[in-house]
């Protein structure tokens, strides 16, 4: 709250400056492209200042993939990077500083809320009209345009992800073999795989000393087990108002299959301390068989644990239907950060200039030359068609956890199904999870919070999960939850959120 609070301070200086921008720049919004779809190729490359985010270290001298886009283009891209740990604080400044780059990679308006004040002001292109005319932009889904959009307008390029593949029951297939099981389908043949795991010795080794699943406390378990019950953690649209899943029927069914499932000794007791990072760890040390994941997980933790046990075997399963029926899953985002284009310093010929960069590196072979360097130079394709950057680019700098961060990306709807080295019986398999799940999307992304957000959400936030681990470990009764849900209920700062 502290650092939120000093967000904040920047928010008086953004509406000065963003009366300022809102006065500049080109106004025009026919949202197309010259002629041919690209703009007309000036004598002059245009400079295109570029500010987003890394993970490692910044690359030192000019990239030739940069170089080569330059050429295409006839553009001058000047890329710069701030470290992840510092970014919000360092665009903060630069907004009050009044000295934007051109392109700038925002995490979340919610948490910065000065942008959004400088938004509201007419800072930043609405690229709305725009992105339709780029068809390699326009291949995002629509959902993930609408998540990104603030007050139903687009003011920035998503950085795009999967909607779908982040939520899927990872089990021991050789511990159901073991034991003759076949995988859960229903919440209640989950209930009876989580039993055989934990009271059927199914590592073979006499001990009861394993668990049926393992679920982590911090931040907490609420998301996958209450929206399998079709109670997500988020809000749902009911009679024209919005309404927070945990206050559902649905909800109180979850916490009390899964305060039931704890007390018979099926969830690993640690469950209360265990972070989300943690959980591979109890999978690939043997002491749980059941975790929930990203599809790929399966495969990617099947590395470690088959150096202790090679027989060993994790396999990626659909979510369990509730008991109206129906699998339920919550649809992610589609996008990570967003890159905001500053109208002060763009006028819609550069901004038809910026989009149509952009729209090549939302293309394989353009986000390849862009984040990875030159082809069998600077990278290889794997017969799989992964990546493996050489060294060579390794010593130039390329890579996922710095080069790529100024890219949008192209979708794939398969992100979370595949690795490297992965057989294609496992990808396919994967695939076909993927396709079949119908998520639910979450009505408030985009939507920007209220001011007792910003100001008690994070406490808000902490309390409800607090409230949903106690209920299930049996230290508050179901009793107690119904009372909680009142207090929210009745919560006049709550109610204006």
């Amino acid at each position: 709250m502290k650092t939120m609070v000093k967000k904040m301070t920047v928010i008086v200086t953004a509406v000065g400056l963003a009366a300022t921008l809102a006065a500049c720049g080109n106004t025009t919004t026919d949202g197309k492209p010259a002629a041919g779809g690209a703009s007309s190729k000036p004598a002059v490359p245009t400079d295109i200042s570029v500010t987003t985010l890394a993970f490692a270290a910044a690359p030192t001298g000019e990239l030739e993939a940069v170089k080569k886009l330059n050429e295409k283009f006839n553009v001058n891209l000047k890329l710069s990077w701030i470290p992840s740990n510092t970014i919000t604080e360092k665009l903060n400044a630069l907004l009050a500083s009044r000295d934007l780059p051109d392109v700038l990679f925002l995490e979340d308006f919610n948490y910065t809320p000065a942008f959004l004040n400088a938004v509201d002001q007419g800072a930043f292109w609405d690229l709305t009209p725009y992105v339709k005319n780029y068809p390699n932009l326009a291949k995002y889904p629509d959902n993930v345009y609408k998540n990104a959009s603030v007050k139903g307008k687009l003011y920035s390029l998503p950085r795009v992800r999967p909607l779908d593949g982040h939520e899927a029951l990872i089990i021991r297939k050789d511990w159901l073999d073991k034991l003759g099981l076949q995988a859960p389908k229903t919440m209640d043949e989950l209930s009876k795989v989580m039993e055989a795991f934990t009271k059927g010795d199914p590592d073979g080794n006499s001990k009861a000393d394993t668990y049926g699943i393992a679920l982590s406390g911090s931040p907490g378990p609420a998301g996958y087990v209450l929206s399998m019950f079709g109670a997500g953690t988020k809000w749902k649209e009911e009679n024209g108002s919005l309404t927070p899943y945990w206050w559902t029927p649905q909800a109180k069914e979850a916490l009390a299959f899964w305060s039931k499932a704890y007390k018979a000794g099926t969830i690993l007791p640690d469950m209360p301390v265990l972070k989300n990072g943690q959980i591979k760890d109890m999978i690939v040390q043997g002491k749980a068989g059941i975790a929930i994941g990203n599809v790929y997980d399966a495969y990617k933790w099947n590395q470690d644990l088959q150096k202790a046990n090679p027989k060993a075997n994790l396999v990626a399963y659909e979510l369990p239907k509730a008991p109206d029926g129906k699998a339920y899953y919550e649809q992610a985002s589609g996008f990570y950060g967003q890159f905001l284009i500053n109208k002060k310093s763009v006028d819609e010929a550069k901004l038809k200039k910026i989009l149509e960069v952009y729209d090549y590196t939302a293309t394989e072979e353009g986000y390849n030359l862009a984040g990875y360097g030159i082809k069998d130079t600077d990278y290889t394709l794997k017969p799989d068609g992964s990546i493996e950057q050489t060294e060579e680019g390794k010593k130039k700098g390329y890579g996922g956890d710095t080069t790529v961060q100024w890219l949008t990306g192209y979708f794939d709807k398969y992100n979370r199904a595949k690795v490297p080295g992965m057989p294609t019986d496992v990808l396919e398999q994967n695939k076909k999870l993927i396709d079949a799940i119908t998520s639910i999307p979450d009505p408030t992304y985009g939507v920007a919070k209220s001011a007792p957000f910003k100001e008690k959400g994070a406490d808000w936030d902490k309390k409800i999960n607090d409230m949903q681990v106690n209920v299930i470990i049996g230290k508050n009764s179901l009793e107690d939850w119904d009372k909680f849900v009142k207090q929210f209920q009745a919560d006049p700062s709550f109610q204006q959120l």
